[in-house]
């Protein structure tokens, strides 16, 4: 058990909440509003003008409603005790429970030599799927410890090593000093090899164990860490928990500069155009990403990026008018009753009303087949005694709610957040049909038939294609 200094758990507990915290949609207050994940109060400001740039913040931000509920991790281990009334969180405290790497892990000799150890002692592949909230995995690292050691020796400008060196020193041996050792050598071969996010990464997490000891020393790599990466949002946030700006300016990293985050970066859209934002949990821990449309390029991004990309979704072309979901109650058939309104930004609306659960909307980005905007959203809408209708699924409607049909029949598993591709050809959605929230891509040109069209749900292209979460996808226009 280590001795942590008091502070160490205050400033803990409040990393922790906010990191647990900081994709939680704020809360609304107008009570015919549902309560959480839904649009903002709507202000009185005058109408836009009909065109609005897309570097223009719209004047009523627009949240997708989507109910599913926050995933949960396991309780930290007992050699580092949860903090009260802190939520549990996978890499949260002094050490991630498992060990992020890169994407080309198996491209290497270095990467080959790390998998065969990761299969022999640990029977897995993939560093990420470590856990130290596990006795057994920690246990295994008695097994890895030397052939670990073997491959520092044998490929020294291998950063990725070091970093599962770390895991085992901090969850099988309690020893803080020999993690910290390890997790300074990975950021500095990070550095030698030009990779601003792995030593961003690293820094971030030798950091965590440095603040239990070295406030300022803690503050100090947290800074550099969000200097390294913008995108490493984490840094920042476990910088403000830390209370490390009322350190002032002292820098006892030894690395030189000072210990004051950056400034948030600018959004840069015009350069991810096309491309689909998405949340996942494949570096361990929730994140934003951009990847190319076929799921390929997948690359970290700041939350901001996310929001920039999202906050037109369901406004409609011309930006004049917006797609909200408003809780009209509920009932005993669909559940809760979420109804789609067309919104003006003075607050004057009307609903496009029956008594299932609509919620998701977007609007499409440009005129269909029929010369009108369209609307894809999520509904139990359809009679749930139908065999061929069960969960939630993604359905379409004019702008004026006419012509409502269902384009996926993916029941039992559900369908959900929507995002039009910039054509209006395509559209992107996560689901559970895999037994966990994947992104997938689906081709839409073909509904003008102006039916229930099933068959255009019933092959779409699996983006994700791995073991992680991924999920709420945007389509960046």
């Amino acid at each position: 058990m280590f001795l942590l200094r008091p502070f160490y758990w205050i400033g803990l507990s409040l990393a922790l909440w906010l990191v647990a915290c900081g994709t939680t949609p704020t809360a609304i207050p107008p009570t015919a509003i549902a309560p959480t994940s839904q649009p903002t109060a709507l202000p009185t400001n005058p109408p836009p003008p009909t065109t609005i740039p897309n570097t223009a913040t719209p004047l009523l931000r627009i949240t997708l409603v989507t109910p599913t509920p926050t995933p949960t991790y396991p309780p930290l281990p007992t050699a580092l005790p949860q903090p009260t009334g802190a939520p549990a969180a996978a890499n949260s405290s002094g050490g991630p429970t498992s060990v992020p790497r890169p994407s080309t892990l198996g491209n290497s000799a270095g990467d080959s030599a790390l998998v065969s150890v990761l299969q022999r002692c640990w029977n897995v592949n993939d560093t990420r799927q470590l856990n130290g909230n596990s006795q057994a995995h920690r246990d295994a690292f008695n097994c890895a410890r030397q052939l670990l050691l073997d491959i520092v020796q044998k490929f020294p400008a291998y950063a990725l090593v070091h970093r599962v060196l770390a895991w085992g020193y901090f969850y099988k041996d309690n020893d803080t000093s020999k993690a910290i050792a390890e997790y300074r050598a990975a950021a500095n071969i990070y550095n030698a090899q030009g990779d601003a996010t792995g030593e961003s990464d690293a820094r971030m997490r030798l950091a965590l164990l440095l603040a239990a000891s070295n406030q300022a020393q803690g503050c100090a790599e947290l800074a550099r860490a969000a200097t390294l990466d913008p995108s490493n949002e984490r840094a920042s946030d476990y910088y403000s928990a830390f209370n490390c700006r009322s350190l002032g300016t002292a820098n006892n990293s030894g690395s030189g500069g000072t210990n004051l985050p950056p400034p948030p970066p600018p959004v840069d859209l015009a350069s991810i155009r096309g491309k689909i934002v998405f949340k996942s949990t494949r570096d361990g821990f929730p994140a934003t990403y951009v990847m190319d449309p076929d799921g390929k390029n997948v690359k970290r991004v700041s939350k901001s990026t996310y929001d920039a990309a999202a906050q037109w979704e369901s406004w409609s072309p011309d930006h004049t008018q917006a797609a909200t979901v408003r809780l009209q109650g509920f009932t005993g058939k669909f559940g809760y009753d979420n109804d789609v309104w067309i919104t003006d930004p003075q607050g004057n609306g009307r609903p496009l009303t029956n008594p299932a659960n609509d919620y998701d909307p977007a609007w499409s980005p440009v005129p269909l087949f029929d010369g009108q905007t369209w609307i894809v959203f999520v509904s139990n809408r359809g009679d749930l005694d139908h065999p061929d209708n069960i969960g939630e699924e993604l359905w379409v409607m004019h702008d004026d709610g006419t012509s409502p049909f269902r384009i996926t029949c993916n029941g039992p598993a559900y369908s959900k957040h929507p995002s039009w591709s910039p054509d209006g050809s395509k559209v992107a959605f996560y689901s559970s049909l895999q037994g966990h929230p994947q992104i997938y891509v689906m081709d839409v040109s073909a509904f003008g038939t102006l039916q229930e069209n099933c068959d255009m749900g019933n092959n779409p292209v699996n983006l994700s294609q791995n073991q992680y979460d991924e999920s709420e996808p945007i389509w960046v226009k």
